[in-house]
């Protein structure tokens, strides 16, 4: 199973970016780069799954 993970991050200085990753049977296969909004960084993690891995992944998870 392939998951996409959306992370939100706070910084201490109140502003935020998001994080994305994607997994492959609970292993970490790849992480992207800060991007400003969770719909910027869903976007990027799922081209990464087309281009490299030749579907969309599974599931998507927001944190």
């Amino acid at each position: 199973m392939v998951e996409l993970i959306i992370e939100h991050w706070s910084n201490p200085d109140g502003s935020s970016h998001f994080l994305w990753s994607v997994w492959r049977d609970g292993k970490r296969v790849e992480m992207g780069r800060p991007t400003v909004d969770a719909q910027a960084a869903e976007q990027a993690g799922g081209q990464w799954c087309w281009r490299v891995l030749k579907s969309p992944p599974d599931r998507i998870t927001r944190l």
